[in-house]
């Protein structure tokens, strides 16, 4: 059972995860290591005093309490939409064909991460993937995950929360990657809300802050099998910031024996199905995942489609390989995936043209075909590419009187890079700011 749009109306942290643990945080090691042993798994404490752990019942299932704080009576409050129903689910993230009703509010005490995704090819596979948040009334509802389009109050945000007191949009992303740094599974992207940097953190973004280190930490004490993968032995479980990687090691093919027969019949069944693609960028997603409501820009020709699943039916328009500062432009308003698992951006045409204004549907997340419109770090020196030039502003905003008109060509000193809602800036050695959307700038 899927939801299309969660329409949850209010979903509001206010407590900040000082319990035991909770500030642990997972170090990133080098990705060494190729012993095919599993790691042994280590069982949750599921005594009545435990704040979070591996959920009971589970290998693959992670989950936090979120304790009351003085001051305030819930931790979480979700408002259900009056007008709709959300399926729920049973504590280790399996579907139980239920649903729990809107016109009321409920409290939430607990938040739970699976990552165990429903199986495509199993009509009663009822598992899925994402974080779950459980009720008052001591039922889960999944709250974020590749299913959910919207999560948040405010129409047009991708945040768990409500994004305001100088909160960042960010992805909380679960990678599964073999030897080879090639995908085992689709990674699973998680939409959060965190201080913006270099800001004084609020108590609403410490909360989800000390929370997806939680569940990271906690992530190393799981055993989540893939078939064909094994877990590797030596730190099977990493984490980079917001990012965490669960390594496998690629299963050998069995030789088979009769030589070619079999292998034959297997790569024409293979290479048909390939043909059905119609876009050559049908390939898993390399990190970083864009956030939802970033922008990102095509480096190399693609197809926008109807649909997750890449065929020349499916495909809505055509874009060309294009010089850098005419590269199509899309916005990401959600996360999708094929049939066969590829992560896929959800996106809006912001090109404004009279072909394709409007135009919305499923683009390739592989970074090698498309990426941040906007440079994420701070280069030495940057050149002005636009032919209209470029204006420096007092603020981050680049609104008020400009202070300076740069031309084409002019060779800037960069002296930070700061994030402005979900674009960035790039501060120059004057204190004055000027866009870092790679459209208008080149790195030197």
């Amino acid at each position: 059972m899927t939801i299309k749009k969660i329409g949850l109306s209010a979903l509001l942290f206010s407590a900040v995860l000082l319990t035991a643990g909770a500030a642990t945080q997972v170090q990133a090691h080098a990705a060494t290591g190729d012993s095919t042993t599993p790691t042994t798994k280590i069982t949750a404490d599921s005594s009545d005093t435990a704040t979070h752990g591996v959920m009971p019942g589970t290998t693959y299932a992670v989950w936090t309490t979120m304790p009351d704080r003085a001051g305030y009576n819930n931790v979480i409050t979700l408002t259900a939409d009056e007008n709709t129903t959300y399926p729920i689910f049973d504590p280790q993230g399996v579907s139980l064909e239920e649903v729990l009703n809107g016109q009321t509010s409920y409290s939430v005490d607990q938040l739970q991460l699976s990552l165990q995704p429903r199986n495509p090819n199993d009509s009663k596979d009822y598992n899925t993937a994402g974080l779950f948040a459980r009720t008052s009334t001591s039922e889960w509802v999944k709250v974020a995950g590749p299913d959910v389009q919207d999560i948040s109050l405010d129409a047009g945000n991708s945040t768990l929360t409500n994004n305001d007191g100088g909160l960042n949009p960010t992805n909380f992303v679960i990678n599964f990657t073999d030897q080879n740094g090639k995908d085992a599974q689709a990674p699973l992207v998680l939409p959060i809300s965190t201080p913006q940097p270099g800001d004084q953190p609020s108590v609403l973004g410490s909360d989800m802050t000390d929370m997806v280190h939680t569940l990271q930490a906690d992530l190393t004490q799981t055993h989540y099998d893939i078939p064909g993968y094994t877990l590797r032995d030596n730190d099977p479980v990493t984490s980079d910031g917001f990012t965490t990687t669960i390594h496998y090691i690629k299963n050998a093919d069995p030789v088979k024996p009769g030589g070619g027969g079999n292998s034959s019949s297997t790569n024409t069944s293979s290479s048909s199905s390939s043909a059905s693609e119609s876009s050559t960028a049908d390939k898993p997603a390399t990190q970083p995942v864009a956030v939802k409501g970033e922008a990102v820009y095509a480096t190399k020709a693609i197809g926008l489609y109807q649909t997750p699943n890449f065929t020349k039916a499916t495909r809505k328009h055509f874009y060309a390989k294009e010089s850098r500062t005419k590269r199509p432009q899309f916005v990401v308003t959600g996360y999708a995936q094929s049939k066969n698992g590829t992560l896929r951006y959800k996106v809006r045409d912001v090109n404004h043209t009279k072909t394709t204004d409007k135009l919305r549907g499923y683009i390739t997340a592989n970074n090698a075909y498309v990426e941040s419109t906007y440079y994420q770090s701070t280069p030495k020196r940057i050149k002005v590419l636009s032919r209209h030039g470029l204006n420096a502003y007092k603020t981050a905003s680049l609104t008020g009187k400009s202070q300076r008109h740069y031309t084409r060509g002019t060779v800037l000193k960069v002296k930070a890079v700061k994030s402005y809602h979900l674009t960035n800036r790039f501060v120059l050695p004057n204190g004055h700011f000027i866009s870092a959307n790679k459209v208008l700038v080149v790195k030197k």
